[in-house]
């Protein structure tokens, strides 16, 4: 299977933009470690803004800056949302407050605690009714859900826009999942024969164990977000080159992107 990618975003620590990533990850420019800028997206309405999420800002953040590069900004596009922990700070404040003898949980907490919220919120800031899909497969989190993506505009013939994002844990969460860094990618695909610009990606499962050469301006401790497993095909995307990935996606099977500028 085969897709095109017409346009990519992300966000995370010290990587505040594509463009200041590509740069990055293309050797023209050192990596300087900050904290991550907290996204705060005005596509929502105040009320909706208050309500959100951490995680979904991430998301709507990223997804927003994808559609705005790739000139579809207004569009009525077909989402793939992937997270592997979905919000662990909502999960936290429900715990905390069934731990209580009222035992008594926001509903405004509740309903962000499922895990298409993202894609709730999104659907309300873009006005949209367009096919949204909301994956979860563990560290293949992101392998999975562009090869979701990819057959979604493949078989209707449509942009698809995939968004994947996970943020730390709040302790004592953060114990049994380590992860260190917030990081939101999104990537804008379209069918490969089209007019629209972008390098091609081949597509297909494999039995080869994943394992890419990580971009070495970028810390490791980066790598343990199953979000940023996208940043070795990033890194290719930015020296505007070929080349080979294998992702992780289910035991004793992965899966292999060709990509050819």
């Amino acid at each position: 299977m085969e897709t095109r990618i017409v346009a990519c975003a992300l966000r995370g620590p010290g990587l505040p933009d594509w463009e200041a990533a590509e740069a990055i990850l293309a050797g023209r420019a050192p990596y300087v470690a900050r904290d991550a800028i907290e996204p705060a997206p005005a596509m929502l309405p105040p009320n909706e803004r208050r309500r959100m999420s951490d995680t979904t800002r991430w998301a709507l953040a990223a997804g927003h800056d994808a559609l705005r590069a790739g000139g579809l900004a207004d569009a009525d596009v077909a989402t793939v949302f992937v997270s592997n922990g979905s919000d662990g700070r909502i999960t936290q404040q429900i715990c905390e407050a069934l731990a209580t003898p009222a035992r008594e949980v926001s509903p405004t907490r509740f309903h962000n605690s499922v895990h298409n919220a993202p894609a709730g919120y999104w659907s309300i800031a873009m006005t949209s009714c367009a096919p949204s899909t909301s994956l979860c497969a563990g560290v293949g989190s992101f392998g999975a859900a562009l090869l979701e993506a990819a057959a979604q505009a493949l078989v209707d013939a449509r942009p698809v826009l995939l968004i994947a994002y996970d943020l730390p844990y709040p302790e004592p969460l953060r114990a049994v999942w380590t992860l260190a860094d917030p990081f939101a990618v999104a990537l804008l695909l379209a069918q490969p024969e089209t007019d629209v610009a972008g390098p091609r990606v081949r597509i297909e499962l494999s039995s080869a164990p994943p394992g890419n050469d990580w971009p070495d301006a970028l810390p490791r401790e980066l790598a343990r977000n199953p979000a940023a497993a996208a940043l070795p095909l990033l890194a290719i995307l930015a020296r505007r080159g070929d080349g080979h990935v294998v992702l992780p996606f289910l035991d004793r099977c992965s899966i292999e992107l060709e990509v050819t500028a």
